[in-house]
């Protein structure tokens, strides 16, 4: 299933994926192969056997550049080209390799990555300004602290951090929406104001998209079925979803019910919130029907008997829940891998750019951020790997 969800576009977006253009060459810290040998450059086993998979001839001629490593990923982890000592030490080391890691780590603990961290999210999440930072906020601090990556759905305190720019400092503080239940950035205020719109469905695309990297359909069955002489590709049954005020069963054009069977299913758990953020007693989203919108209620979304799940066979009961199930969903490491590779490789957005990974290429790292949770581990790990040192 993992290679459903990174879609491969070509052969092209595999060697732009690959291919390491970060910029000229710098100094003199080049070399035809990297001191310890393949299997210690990152860990990912890419080139260790050259007779085991056929490489394209534009990825067999770059070169290891650790000083050329290094430019880049001071530039992206700090945004200031490396100082002359930088390059020095590294340039002049007996192993280059070590001495590159050893500065990178240096990068990774010092203050200014934190500040790239809460841009890298605020253009992630669509994020940031006028009181609208505390979910990009949240998402740096996990990643500068090395705490679990999954908090950003499970937290139930501390879920609204802010940050000091001139400090480069996080301070904790608690969400306060009004939700009965706290669950990381999905009863974040800021983020339900942001994505405010009618029938919650900006919302749910707004989780879809930056968290699993996708637009919807987010669900597919193994086997078509025909309606109305259409493809109906969702697991769902075609009936699940309602058919007024808002007829989501039409098949005039196209088969709404292709991606309106896994949104109708999420959106009512973020009904709640107003135009503001705020959590309500009841639902205050429009349906928008003619000549005027009208509060939505769970009629407008589901069928009698359905209830809300985030994918179909993982029914939540409210975004605690909800926020449990994407933490466990081995969809979400996939996603959170690519956009790190993506922007150390400076590529564009995953979802809107369509810059997509080969899930081959990500492997060795979704791996590893399973295993840990930690995804400044796992950045760190792609800077290290042989795609990234190598031009």
């Amino acid at each position: 299933m993992r290679a459903k969800m990174i879609t491969l576009l070509s052969v092209t977006a595999l060697m732009a994926a690959c291919s390491g253009e970060h910029g000229g060459q710098l100094g003199n810290g080049s070399s035809d192969t990297p001191s310890g040998g393949d299997d210690t450059l990152g860990g990912d086993g890419r080139g260790s056997d050259p007779t085991s998979t056929p490489e394209d001839p534009a990825l067999a001629a770059r070169v290891v550049d650790f000083n050329e490593a290094l430019r880049t990923a001071s530039l992206k982890l700090t945004r200031r080209l490396p100082t002359l000592a930088q390059i020095g030490r590294v340039a002049e080391a007996g192993d280059p390799q070590a001495a590159y890691e050893a500065e990178l780590d240096q990068m990774l603990q010092s203050p200014a990555f934190s500040q790239r961290m809460v841009k890298l999210w605020r253009d992630a999440m669509r994020m940031g300004g006028d009181g609208l930072d505390s979910a990009p906020v949240l998402a740096a601090q996990l990643m500068v602290e090395n705490r679990p990556f999954t908090e950003l759905f499970t937290a139930t305190t501390g879920n609204c951090p802010t940050y000091d720019a001139e400090t480069h400092t996080f301070a904790a503080a608690d969400c306060a929406s009004g939700a009965p239940v706290q669950a990381g950035v999905l009863t974040d205020p800021a983020v339900m104001r942001q994505f405010y719109g009618n029938m919650a469905f900006r919302r749910v695309r707004w989780v879809q998209e930056v968290f699993f990297c996708s637009k919807f359909p987010a669900e597919v069955a193994d086997e078509p079925v025909e309606i109305d002489g259409k493809d109906y590709t969702s697991p769902w049954a075609f009936e699940s979803i309602a058919s007024a005020p808002i007829d989501f069963q039409d098949t005039e054009s196209v088969v709404c019910a292709n991606c309106h069977t896994s949104i109708n299913h999420l959106a009512p758990l973020f009904g709640n919130f107003d135009a503001d953020g705020m959590w309500q007693a009841g639902v205050s989203v429009l349906t928008p029907i003619a000549p005027q919108a009208v509060p939505t209620e769970l009629s407008h979304w589901l069928q009698p008997g359905e209830t809300t799940q985030w994918r179909k066979g993982n029914p939540v009961a409210d975004l605690a829940e909800l926020g449990q199930a994407i933490a466990g969903d081995p969809a979400l490491g996939e996603c959170m891998v690519a956009r790190m590779w993506n922007w150390a490789l400076s590529k564009e957005d995953i979802v809107t750019d369509l810059a997509t990974v080969p899930y081959g290429v990500l492997e060795p790292h979704v791996v590893q951020f399973d295993a840990e949770g930690d995804l400044k581990a796992t950045l760190r790990s792609i800077m290290v790997s042989r795609d990234f040192v190598s031009f």
